[in-house]
């Protein structure tokens, strides 16, 4: 790029920028996968460690391996966007974890009558045995907290397209 303010120079640059810009789908699904890919990880560090249980799970994987990413869209056209997530069989078990299940009832006089249970802190409950899933929002807290590297690895895949071109920026 010209080191002086010249006509020639602010050609030159305003071609680069162009250039720039112009990215095709194809690179900018890579600019994307880039960032998915650090998501990815993100998700499978922070699901073996809050919610990982050894346990053998034969031919079905554990959810924390199941987390995938694809340089396409939700259905498998390339437009320039990336997705993370879980394949059908593994997404309702995700979702269980993320938003909890419904809770146990703990008011006796609602039951009308019928029999019920107490659990050790003395309170009553209908459907003695079910245990409720208390709500992680792993999702979100994954996301938000991988924005920045997120961010970096994107950033160092534009570049690299960028080189690739010949834009100087």
């Amino acid at each position: 790029m010209a080191s002086e303010l010249t006509i020639g120079g602010l050609d030159e640059w305003a071609d680069n920028l162009e250039a720039a810009y112009d990215l095709t789908k194809e690179e900018q699904a890579r600019i994307t996968l880039a960032g998915a890919k650090v998501l990815e990880k993100n998700m499978k560090a922070y699901i073996k460690d809050q919610h990982y249980q050894n346990r053998k799970t034969g031919e079905d994987p554990h959810l924390a391996d199941s987390v995938k990413s694809q340089g396409k869209n939700v259905d498998g056209a390339v437009d320039g966007t990336s997705v993370v997530g879980f394949p059908d069989e593994k997404a309702y078990i995700a979702n269980f974890i993320s938003g909890g299940t419904k809770h146990v009832i703990y008011d006796s006089s609602k039951f009308h009558g019928k029999s019920t249970r107490t659990d050790s802190k003395g309170n009553d409950y209908i459907r003695g045995g079910r245990r409720a899933v208390t709500g992680d929002d792993f999702l979100d807290k994954v996301r938000n907290d991988s924005l920045p590297e997120l961010f970096e690895a994107e950033d160092a895949e534009y570049h690299k397209i960028l080189k690739e071109k010949g834009v100087d920026i």
